[in-house]
């Protein structure tokens, strides 16, 4: 809650009155600028008395006071000058066009009853001098209405249709919208915000109400709304994550049909049965809207960290994905995602750059990096397109978060994201152990790495590592004091694997 307050009288404002008191059963002629306190009724027969009414008022005008031509403009002049909060006249009399236009250039709401206007004053007398049972019904208003509503749009929208001068906002604790208004969270006093847990109680978004009108009991009182509004809010996020893995789990077993894989196996047609399969996997992959034909580019999502639980950061990521990219399929496979370019769009450099500008913010539940295979034509091409870019996510994870691999870019590379890297990083750990074993240990590693790579050139390693050439000089001196020779064929294979495998190893020390 902001620690900025304004206080001032704990009283109902003309909104409050309109929806949950009195004023509901009055007709409005004028209904803007609602959102002012009152804090007192005047019930005047005669105008003058208008004169005496205390600000923030609600005048109320008898039929003796209404009579006279301008008699209701006069009490809305007047009561202007008072600074009341409203004015309230007998049918019939304030139902002008003069009276109206008056009313709006003076912005001040202006009712009309059809009852007695002094027993009509005594009611909201009455609901004034006991605004608690007002904010009771409003309260479970909105908590009847929550019940009813299914999405977080609904929800934050009956707070927004019917608490009077706040406007509420649904966003992530990164600041990031999800539904409501934007007014909401612009930064300023006269803000009540409330935590969101999701389904599995971690924190998961933030409830942030603005207030046109400040006051301690009124502060509480949207707080109670925004806190009651908290589980139905993780009810409709487990519902909508449920369906998604559920959608999710359905289009899984239709791509492993299509694609021959799984239990679902259907690609590799041999009798009827497996041909009939087929048609009814391409029939249902058309009704959901996937291109099979003309060219197509395959994408292969990966979490760029080796810890990430791909079936639980599938609904997180679909979601994400489908924000950027409505009109992409995406598909949960194996140990990522699938999702695939068709017909023109089916350019690899430029669902390289598309993937890049996507990645580079993210906003998902685990960071990814991607694998683009090379352009295929119809089914068949997709399946060579795909397994392509699954062996291009292998090499982009090593790049970290954000990185993206072109499979047609990492030429004979490639066969690098086949290798066991943990097992031979393991195994590197005794072969190199006179390396990595001092201080300077990753250090070597890396230059040595360098060196193999660039085929012994020390010039072209200290390029690459931004170092001076004297000191890659100098750590090839200690490489080969540690019983390294890189000019020894029957060595040099397996050093660089080694190396390689090292370097590339999660678990293993920084290297510079």
């Amino acid at each position: 809650m902001s620690t900025s307050r304004i206080r001032v009288p704990e009283v109902l404002t003309v909104a409050e009155l309109v929806r949950y008191g009195p004023l509901g059963k009055a007709r409005a002629l004028v209904n803007g600028n609602i959102d002012q306190q009152v804090s007192a009724v005047t019930l005047v027969s005669e105008l003058d008395q208008v004169r005496q009414c205390q600000p923030n008022s609600a005048v109320v005008v008898h039929h003796a006071a209404a009579h006279g031509i301008w008699a209701v403009e006069s009490a809305l002049r007047l009561a202007w000058e008072r600074t009341a909060s409203c004015v309230v006249a007998p049918a019939g009399v304030a139902e002008t066009r003069s009276t109206v236009l008056l009313a709006e250039r003076l912005r001040l709401p202006l009712f009309v009853v059809d009852q007695d206007p002094a027993g009509y004053a005594l009611e909201l007398a009455a609901a004034i001098a006991s605004p608690e049972a007002a904010r009771a019904q409003l309260t479970s208003r909105c908590a009847v209405l929550f019940g009813e509503r299914s999405t977080p749009r609904g929800i934050v929208g009956v707070i927004n249709a019917e608490v009077p001068g706040v406007s509420v906002a649904l966003r992530t604790e990164d600041g990031h919208p999800l539904v409501g208004q934007a007014t909401a969270t612009r930064s300023g006093s006269r803000q009540v915000r409330v935590a969101v847990p999701g389904p599995d109680g971690r924190p998961w978004a933030v409830l942030v109400a603005k207030l046109a009108v400040w006051s301690p009991s009124w502060a509480e009182v949207v707080q109670t709304i925004l806190r009651l509004a908290r589980a139905p809010l993780a009810a409709s996020v487990a519902r909508s994550r449920l369906l998604l893995a559920q959608q999710a789990a359905r289009e899984r077993l239709l791509l492993e049909r299509l694609l021959g894989r799984g239990a679902g196996k259907a690609a590799d047609a041999g009798n009827g049965e497996d041909d009939q399969a087929t048609e009814d996997a391409e029939q249902a992959a058309a009704e959901l809207g996937w291109r099979l034909d003309g060219g197509q580019v395959a994408v292969f999502l990966r979490p760029a960290t080796d810890d990430a639980d791909v079936e639980a950061a599938t609904p997180g990521v679909l979601a994400t994905w489908r924000e950027a990219f409505p009109e992409q399929p995406l598909v949960p496979l194996g140990r990522g995602w699938v999702s695939w370019w068709t017909g023109e769009q089916a350019d690899c450099p430029a669902v390289a750059a598309t993937l890049r500008r996507h990645l580079d913010r993210p906003t998902g539940p685990v960071p990814l990096a991607a694998g683009v295979g090379a352009r295929g034509e119809a089914l068949g091409g997709l399946r060579r397109s795909l397994g392509e870019a699954e062996l291009a996510a292998a090499m982009a994870i090593r790049g970290g978060a954000g990185a993206v691999e072109l499979f047609e870019e990492l030429g004979p590379r490639v066969v690098l994201a086949c290798l066991p890297t943990a097992e031979v990083a393991a195994v590197a750990e005794v072969a190199l152990a006179g390396l990595i074993g001092g201080a300077d240990g990753p250090a070597l590693v890396a230059t040595l790495g360098a060196l193999l790579d660039c085929g012994g050139s020390t010039g072209q390693a200290a390029e690459r590592l931004g170092l001076h050439r004297n000191t890659v000089r100098a750590r090839l001196e200690r490489i080969r004091a540690a019983g390294i020779d890189l000019d020894a064929p029957e060595q040099r294979l397996a050093v660089h694997l080694a190396s390689y495998a090292w370097l590339s190893a999660p678990t293993r020390h920084g290297a510079n």
